[in-house]
């Protein structure tokens, strides 16, 4: 049985390291790791948010750190389903027009505070979601600095960030890989090895073929769980089965999919669901779900017009948990965890930072398997 621990420990006996400058994959593939250009530097801004079309890439004087904040230079960044809702003013409410968007990337530091001591020049970094969130348990509070919502996020040539939110790469971790992890990656982690606890022999389902997805599928193989993924895709299904997925099944084909899953446990069911739609699936989910199992709530979803079974939850003794990302040290535990596992990002296509709003319009049309990402230079 393979735990998140022994996961952990396996990279301290690899003699894993924490990369202090640009690893040399970086610069075999020809990126940006030279000094910062003076002057100016190009970011992209919510501007208006009536429509994606309204994302504008303008020209800033390049910023200077504050005491606590670290100056990055962006090699690529992802794009989130949230960050389509953000662009539109649709979650969370409008923000200032000049609100840099996207809460996942990475690059490297090139300047720091008077008062940051956790990262220096030089270090490969990327982020967590929640900038105040920095261990143990989960507080509202987090919300007040949401990375890429009400603080700036990584949308830029260069970004200033709170130090506090920064992890730095392990040399096996490429910027690419690191671009994806913050929201979707790191969500996983939290739900399978700190709220499910998953271990070799499990049954995971998970729901669609995005980041939380594909993601999943590789750090519950990780710990030698068994996994199923949902598509409308036959295609996609292919594709996350040569990522690792044991089982696909086509949700269109198979409206009761949750029948589907028992039918290839063999009556079973699923110990842990990744519920990454919502209340709409919720039903099939709890259908899906093996006795005493864990449905995590991550994505949210348009509510229905009637409540889900709630019967299911009791006659199963099911436990069902909504989390909201997670911490700093979680993202610190998934860095080292996919290097010891040779992981990386599933990309399906990328953009450049002048095609920003082509990326979000290939985000938003959803015909994708993983990550959509942004080269920032």
């Amino acid at each position: 049985m393979t735990s998140r621990r022994e996961l952990l420990l396996g990279a301290a006996a690899a003699g894993l390291t924490v990369a202090t400058a640009a690893s040399a994959q970086d610069k075999a593939a020809g990126r940006s790791t030279g000094s910062s250009k003076p002057g100016r530097i190009r970011v992209v801004e919510l501007g208006e948010q009536k429509s994606l079309e309204t994302l504008r890439l303008v020209e800033r004087p390049r910023p200077t750190p504050a005491r606590d904040q670290a100056l990055i230079r962006v090699a690529c960044s992802s794009l989130n389903a949230r960050d389509i809702g953000i662009a539109q003013a649709i979650f969370f409410g409008k923000k200032p027009a000049t609100r840099i968007p996207l809460s996942e990337g990475a690059g490297e530091v090139v300047a720091v505070g008077t008062d940051v001591s956790n990262v220096k020049v030089g270090d490969r970094v990327t982020g967590c979601h929640y900038a105040n969130w920095q261990d143990g348990r989960w507080d509202q509070r987090s919300f007040e600095a949401d990375i890429g919502n009400t603080l700036d996020g990584w949308l830029g040539e260069e970004v200033l960030m709170p130090a506090r939110t920064l992890a730095r790469l392990p040399d096996a971790v490429s910027y690419e890989t690191a671009a994806t992890l913050a929201s979707s990656a790191v969500t996983v982690w939290h739900a399978l090895y700190h709220v499910a606890h998953v271990k070799a022999g499990d049954i995971v389902l998970s729901l669609g073929t995005g980041g939380v997805s594909t993601w999943g599928t590789q750090l519950a193989r990780a710990a030698g769980a068994r996994v199923i993924v949902t598509s409308s895709s036959d295609n996609k299904l292919v594709q996350m089965r040569d990522l690792g997925a044991d089982v696909g099944i086509n949700y269109r084909t198979n409206p009761a999919w949750g029948k589907a899953v028992f039918e290839a446990t063999d009556g079973r069911g699923a110990d842990i669901v990744l519920e990454n739609v919502g209340r709409p699936t919720l039903d099939e989910s709890m259908h899906a779900c093996a006795e005493n199992a864990t449905i995590i709530l991550i994505g949210t979803g348009p509510l229905p017009q009637e409540l889900p079974r709630m019967p299911g939850v009791y006659q199963k003794n099911l436990t069902v948990k909504a989390i909201s990302n997670g911490s700093r040290r979680m993202l610190e535990e998934l860095l080292q965890a996919i290097a010891v596992n040779k992981l990386e990002g599933v990309i399906e296509k990328e953009f450049d930072l002048a095609d920003a709003v082509e990326a979000y319009r290939f985000m938003r049309d959803g015909n994708r398997v993983g990550k959509v990402l942004i080269r920032h230079s």
